[in-house]
């Protein structure tokens, strides 16, 4: 409530708004007492209109390498040391969020940083993203062709596939199950590589 003050004379406009916002918190487990019995009985407590907690999501401890982060003995990777890495912020929020601790305590390991960035980024999403654009560009003149009414079945499975997959990130969402949603929205990119390999467009080109 403070830091929204510190930011904008109108902080009343969520911190005082029952009806106009849902409060969603996100918390480490030892947060949950503050947040969810002291802080909300000290605001009902003052007898006025508070915008009170809806919902929380809740993350159970991340650990590093076998052992607990710890900042005075310089256990672990923080900002400071995400940065000097030089590796992209996505890739980092891409990780953190595909390990995120939500029903059990999860590990932060080097080994698995890079095998989901190689295997998950790069060899998933990237190669789909790098064959669509290279296939439209080599083969097509980056122009994106009038649609014929060949291959329909399979576009439609492909399209009843990819329905799901939005619903489940969705669904994940509205629940602030992140790790789940981030799973969901990686599956599209699954779907799609399945979708190229079975089609072989590129023989198609070649015989039409």
């Amino acid at each position: 409530m403070s830091i929204t003050a510190a930011y904008t004379e109108e902080w009343e406009r969520w911190w005082k708004a029952l009806q106009d916002v849902e409060l969603v918190q996100f918390l480490g487990k030892d947060n949950i007492p503050f947040h969810t019995v002291i802080f909300p009985a000290s605001l009902l407590a003052t007898g006025e209109q508070w915008t009170l907690l809806e919902r929380i999501s809740v993350t159970e401890y991340l650990n590093y390498e076998g052992g607990k982060f710890s900042k005075s003995r310089g256990v672990g990777v923080f900002g400071n040391d995400a940065q000097s890495t030089g590796i992209h912020c996505d890739v980092w929020r891409y990780y953190l969020l595909s390990v995120r601790p939500e029903q059990n305590d999860a590990e932060f390991r080097w080994n698995d940083f890079a095998a989901r960035n190689n295997n998950e980024l790069l060899k998933n999403l990237g190669n789909f993203c790098h064959c669509l654009l290279d296939f439209a560009a080599c083969k097509l003149s980056g122009i994106v062709p009038v649609a014929s009414s060949e291959g329909v079945e399979e576009c439609a499975k492909l399209g009843a596939e990819l329905a799901c997959a939005v619903n489940s990130y969705i669904d994940s969402l509205e629940k602030t199950k992140l790790r789940e949603g981030l799973r969901a929205a990686i599956s599209v990119s699954t779907l799609g590589n399945a979708f190229l390999t079975s089609c072989e467009s590129w023989k198609h080109l070649r015989t039409n």
